[in-house]
């Protein structure tokens, strides 16, 4: 009973607090803050696409091209620690659709589709060229989310939520000096989202370089991590 009267005490206290808070002045502004750090990680996605009549056909032949994809990544001194299988189906292929298909017109399965891809996430970033260029050669004819990243990114997030709560309190500051109103205390505060941007790769450099021996250079750049939050003051 004593624990029943304690809870409902506490809930009506807070109750209160929240109808208090409505009703004084308020001053609510947002902040952000973004911080750059070098890239530390190079991923993406290889993959190998097959088709054929038969199932058999179809993943016989995407295995033979994947052995030879992970064989050349493994001779360029990558090991199992920097790529792991990413996706793999075997999905049934259709005939199309005709033109003016009959009353009693069907579709029906003309062969099988196999997909195999693996996620490349490595710390030998200016490797990314070559990977692409060796991955092309061996078969693979799928590469896709090229991007340079942050291997623990989770750990610059503090630093960027400090830098937008320190920007929030400084506006804050100079906005009640500029309008005369005194900061009485923060009633609240939001964090609106944390994003982390990499660098975006272009591919069409690999497109045009076709069949060409030397593979084109990627720089890596820097990547961003941005905090956004909401302040809300009680203003007298």
């Amino acid at each position: 009973m004593k624990l029943l009267m304690l809870v409902v005490f506490v809930f009506v206290s807070f109750g209160s607090l929240n109808a208090f808070a409505q009703d004084v002045p308020k001053l609510t502004l947002s902040s952000s803050a973004k911080i750059r750090k070098p890239a530390d990680e190079l991923q993406l996605k290889i993959g190998v696409i097959t088709r054929a009549v038969t199932a058999e056909e179809a993943l016989e032949e995407n295995s033979f091209k994947m052995r030879n994809v992970i064989d050349n990544l493994e001779a360029a001194g990558f090991n199992k620690d920097d790529y792991e299988t990413s996706q793999f189906s075997i999905n049934p292929t259709y005939t199309p659709y005709p033109k003016n298909p009959p009353a009693d017109w069907r579709q029906t399965i003309n062969g099988y589709e196999v997909t195999n891809s693996i996620l490349i996430h490595t710390g030998k970033l200016d490797m990314a060229g070559k990977i692409i260029d060796l991955s092309n050669k061996a078969g693979a004819n799928s590469i896709s989310d090229v991007r340079f990243g942050l291997r623990y990114a989770r750990d610059y997030w503090t630093e960027a939520l400090e830098a937008a709560g320190s920007n929030a309190v400084k506006d804050a500051k100079a906005i009640a000096k500029a309008t005369g109103v005194q900061l009485v205390r923060v009633l609240s505060i939001s964090l609106n989202n944390t994003q982390v941007r990499s660098p975006q790769v272009n591919l069409e450099c690999f497109a045009k370089a076709g069949a060409s021996e030397m593979a084109p250079p990627i720089e890596p750049g820097e990547v961003s991590i941005e905090a956004n939050i909401t302040l809300v003051y009680e203003i007298d």
